[in-house]
């Protein structure tokens, strides 16, 4: 028994900070309430790409290093440097303890490397610490009087993966020295209102916070101005993490809410499974969507039974189906938000066909730039159909990307940013740069860009841009408002997911 003990703390251990470290190192760009809540998923819809350089990589590591080790300490315990024989089944009886200690040690190592793989800071803030943010500023955006316009205006909201301003060249606020984006970046610089962190004419964004940072979170954010995070990390309670969430952040009142209140037409477009990361639940139980993902493509016959690309089917065939899918909605008498999430440029290094240019001899600085081009053409078969003037289209990236070494050699200064534009909107009076904000803020903002009066431009913990309140990160201070958004909270616990996840293993306990 103490061998099998000894066996498994090894492993455990050395499995901590083997994913710890493939984590942080290979992928970039996470968090460790990012880490949490994606293990609080099914495997279900999961890129197998990364299932696989799991396997690969930190868990063959992990099995390695316990072979290694095991082998070593049994046959150091059950040997001696002599000849002689008498006092073998002596030490034999220290062989309990002595596994035991040495297994203990290498959990307690692996554990604290792992720690210090992912930032003792978040990790202590995450399970020790207490923001007072949603109790003093949270604001239920149910109790809100919204006035909508007497002509509602219809949504087109797009979701581009992992699309930062820093794609942009050096010259207008990017990091890069080519432009991979030039059409996205002349539509938020000449086009349209971008609002962004630098000074005017130079390209932005808005900036990653904690519960914001993958795309099911940011997709969540920005929708109902409230960042998502597992509460407390009890996996094995989460109810995120099954497979059909019965009620899926139950205390929020979302963008989807609001507009199905209006008897707007609401679909949701993807090519990957929509189960994954719970999207499907979130936007089937706040707002009703109409859901057109990886399995509806396969049961409508538009793809193969067979057929799996990259996240499900290309973005190639994501824009197709898109036009079709909108021109039906578009054609019921009823205003429509069509919302949907691009997936090409997912690390790492992005999908590339066979049409994909190589103007820049790096896959994912092709992809990007391919990409940009397919949005620009979407955009503006949009300008050719008969919604188009009654609608507003919202551009915005879901976070940073996390192809960790595609930025490994920039500037440590340079800042960041997530991509946003509002297209076709009849705003004319608001400050777009040098501003401070999150995907909290997109929930008002887009709202705001519909016609629609919000008293006071505050919903969830969001700020309505087009006004001149301050953003809660603009009060705050970027590092400030990011460390707060790490800590955990009663009331997210309490009002938002109505009831945290430790009450939930309580009661479980209890019955």
């Amino acid at each position: 028994m103490a061998f099998i003990l000894l066996m498994l703390f090894v492993f455990t251990g050395s499995l901590a900070y083997t994913s710890s470290y493939w984590t942080m190192n290979d992928m970039g760009n996470v968090r460790f309430d990012q880490i949490i809540y994606i293990m609080s998923q099914p495997l279900r819809g999961t890129d197998p790409l990364k299932i696989r350089e799991f396997i690969a990589k930190p868990l063959l590591s992990a099995v390695f290093f316990v072979g290694i080790s095991v082998t070593a300490v049994y046959f150091f315990s059950t040997h001696r440097m002599t000849l002689k024989k008498s006092k073998q089944s002596k030490k034999k009886r220290f062989l309990a303890p002595i596994f035991l200690f040495v297994g203990a040690l290498a959990l307690v190592s692996g554990l604290t490397l792992s720690v210090r793989e992912i930032g003792y800071a978040d990790v202590k803030a995450y399970y020790f610490e207490d923001t007072k943010v949603y109790d003093n500023s949270y604001i239920d955006p149910a109790t809100v009087d919204l006035q909508f316009p007497k002509k509602k205006r219809n949504l087109v909201y797009i979701y581009l993966e992992s699309m930062e301003s820093s794609y942009a060249d050096k010259s207008i606020g990017g990091i890069e020295e080519e432009n991979l984006i030039p059409e996205l970046s002349n539509m938020a610089l000449q086009e349209g209102i971008q609002f962004s962190h630098n000074d005017s004419g130079q390209l932005g964004g808005m900036m990653q916070i904690p519960g914001a940072n993958q795309t099911a979170s940011s997709m969540v954010s920005q929708t109902s101005g409230a960042p998502l995070r597992a509460s407390n990390g009890v996996l094995d309670v989460n109810n995120y993490g099954m497979e059909e969430p019965v009620a899926f952040f139950p205390g929020v009142y979302s963008l989807g809410e609001v507009l199905e209140k209006e008897n707007y037409n609401q679909m949701l477009l993807m090519g990957s499974k929509a189960g994954f990361a719970g999207r499907r639940a979130y936007f089937e139980q706040h707002g009703d969507y109409e859901i057109r993902d990886y399995y509806w493509a396969k049961n409508q016959g538009l793809i193969p039974e067979d057929y799996y690309e990259w996240w499900g089917y290309e973005d190639d065939k994501l824009f197709d189906y898109a036009k079709e899918s909108l021109t039906e909605i578009a054609d019921k008498k009823e205003p429509f938000n069509f919302t949907m999430l691009t997936a090409d440029t997912h690390f790492e290094d992005g999908y590339v066909t066979d049409q994909t240019p190589d103007l820049f001899g790096d896959q994912y600085s092709n992809v990007i730039h391919d990409s940009d081009k397919k949005v620009s053409e979407f955009i503006e078969w949009m300008k050719t159909q008969p919604f188009y003037d009654n609608t507003t289209v919202v551009l915005v990236g879901d976070h940073l990307t996390m192809d960790k070494d595609f930025f490994e050699t920039i500037d440590p200064n340079y800042q960041r940013s997530v991509y946003n534009v509002f297209l076709n909107t009849d705003k004319t009076e608001f400050k777009d740069n040098n501003r401070l904000f999150s995907a909290v803020d997109m929930y008002p903002s887009t709202l705001a860009a519909l016609d629609v009066q919000i008293p006071g431009n505050e919903l969830g913990l969001g700020v309505n841009l087009f006004s001149d309140k301050k953003t809660l990160m603009e009060q705050m201070g970027y590092e400030k408002f990011d460390q707060e958004m790490t800590k955990r909270s009663d009331y997210y616990d309490k009002h938002l997911m109505q009831g945290s996840d430790y009450n939930v293993e309580r009661k479980a306990d209890n019955q």
